[in-house]
């Protein structure tokens, strides 16, 4: 897999095409979305009346499914804009926030991922074990273990990949995705991505638009992965949380318009 020139062509592929990613998401990091989706070249839409949500996704390209502030009614426009989705053929990236802190937030997600709704799940290795393991434990939805063993995510992406069918992108300091035989292992992000809030959305986002103009799930995964970690690391070493956060949709844009891979790990095959 040459992911390099792959990534490239995707990544003007996206520009050209301009694809519609419907975002049933949270109402903490809505706009930093919307605003990642515009700067990779994306026409994102946020709806979710579970009256209309069949509709709006049967005219988009992608569907992202964030549980940042989940609810009743968007758990019935979650599981109607899926299914809209899956007669489609429109990819489905799932954003399982805070599901190792609340059992309705992991019964919800794992309700999706057992009809076969999901293509990615893009979540941190927290929320990746959990849907895993089905099992809840931490608190808050940014709950990340300390410690983790060298090599834990990534058979925490391969197995939750094997065990879902799909793809599993697992990110934090090292960023392991895989489809269950595959996976590519990345190290190009920044720390200040965990002072900041909607970061891990803004990368689910991403993900979803490489998701619309590809086939390849475990491809369009690594990109998304691969845009974010390059916007951060484009910007100063010297900025605050802040200033951070201000310019990361500003890197976005440049790195999908000067495309430059300056940090791309070799892909590591897993049988």
């Amino acid at each position: 897999m040459d992911l390099k020139n792959t990534f490239g062509e995707l990544v003007d592929k996206l520009r050209k095409a301009r694809p519609v990613i419907h975002e049933i998401t949270n109402y903490v990091t809505a706009e930093s979305c919307a605003d990642a989706a515009l700067a990779a070249g994306a026409s994102p839409v946020m709806a979710d009346e579970p009256e209309e949500v069949i509709e709006i996704t049967a005219g988009a390209d992608a569907l992202v499914l964030n549980l940042g502030t989940l609810s009743f009614n968007k758990q019935i426009a979650m599981e109607r804009a899926a299914q809209a989705a899956k007669t489609k053929g429109i990819p489905v990236v799932l954003d399982p926030v805070g599901v190792m802190a609340s059992t309705v937030r992991l019964n919800f997600a794992l309700k999706l991922l057992n009809a076969g709704y999901i293509d990615i799940v893009r979540g941190n290795h927290s929320e990746c074990q959990a849907l895993l393991l089905g099992a809840t434990g931490g608190r808050g939805v940014d709950n990340m273990e300390q410690g983790t063993e060298e090599g834990e995510a990534l058979r925490t992406a391969k197995d939750a990949a094997a065990k879902f069918g799909c793809v599993f992108a697992v990110t934090g300091p090292i960023d392991n995705i895989s489809n269950g035989k595959q996976a590519v292992v990345l190290n190009n992000g920044h720390p200040l991505m965990q002072d900041i809030t909607g970061s891990g959305c803004m990368t689910t986002t991403l993900v979803a638009c490489c998701a619309a103009i590809t086939k390849d799930m475990l491809v369009a995964a690594a990109l998304g992965v691969v845009i974010m970690g390059q916007s951060a690391n484009f910007l100063e070493k010297k900025d605050g949380p802040g200033m951070f956060k201000v310019r990361l949709i500003d890197a976005i844009y440049h790195v999908t318009t000067k495309w430059n891979l300056v940090n791309l790990k070799p892909e590591e095959k897993v049988s």
